[in-house]
């Protein structure tokens, strides 16, 4: 995935491609919305044309429901309403913010991302938790994943799942990572790929021990996925 620009539109669509394969229907068009900004429409046309799969964990509010409340407009949510990403109508880049709903008083929280650089990340993120094949290791070093062959991809960090948390890419894999709860000094991570086979490189990386996930098989390990 490391020759793939995912700051436009055309990056994105060249990544859903190689990730999801082709679209099922590609000829989607929503059309005009006066409720909602032009980077959300293509949004949801996108994510039509593969029929929705590339949404499995949080979701998008549907265009039909946006509404303005407090002088942002919420759009996407977390997948258990525990945080929510919100756009400025005013600003010129529909600047995102973000909060954790449970309390009234919270304030929201800049991104740094305009709308539709939320939209590309968002995406990425979620290919990442509904990814058919995954390991997840918690408490571990990260200097493996510096290597020619393996880049940050140039996303703001991301305060959910946890703070800083980042994405890395390799030929054919995605990577989240952020800073351990347990040992602030190391990281916990989860690969994601298509096909487990994509991941078995991983297995040899030193002094990890992988927890493997796979679509087509029950979990193989007792824990539960730590999001």
């Amino acid at each position: 995935m490391n020759s793939l620009a995912f700051t436009d539109k055309p990056g994105l669509l060249n990544f859903l491609r190689r990730w999801y394969g082709a679209p099922t229907s590609p000829d989607t068009r929503l059309g005009e919305s006066s409720n909602a900004p032009r980077e959300l429409v293509e949004w949801h046309e996108i994510s039509a044309q593969w029929g929705g799969v590339i949404v499995s964990h949080n979701y998008a509010i549907p265009l039909s429901e946006l509404k303005a409340e407090g002088g942002k407009v919420s759009f996407w949510v977390e997948n258990q309403g525990a945080w929510v990403w919100a756009f400025d109508p005013t600003s010129d880049d529909l600047a995102v913010y973000e909060r954790e709903p449970s309390d009234g008083l919270t304030p929201w929280e800049k991104t740094g991302e305009s709308l539709s650089e939320f939209l590309i990340h968002a995406t990425v993120m979620e290919a990442i938790l509904g990814a058919p094949a995954r390991k997840i290791a918690q408490g571990v070093r990260i200097e493996w994943l510096n290597s020619e062959r393996v880049h940050k991809i140039p996303f703001p960090a991301w305060n959910w799942p946890a703070r800083n948390s980042c994405i890395y890419a390799g030929d054919s894999w995605l990577a989240l990572v952020h800073a351990s709860d347990d040992a602030p000094t190391t990281s916990d991570v989860t690969l994601a790929a298509r096909s487990p086979e994509n991941l078995a490189w991983a297995d040899n990386v030193p002094e990890i021990k992988w927890r493997s996930y796979c679509e087509t098989q029950e979990p193989m390990a007792s824990e539960p996925l730590p999001w």
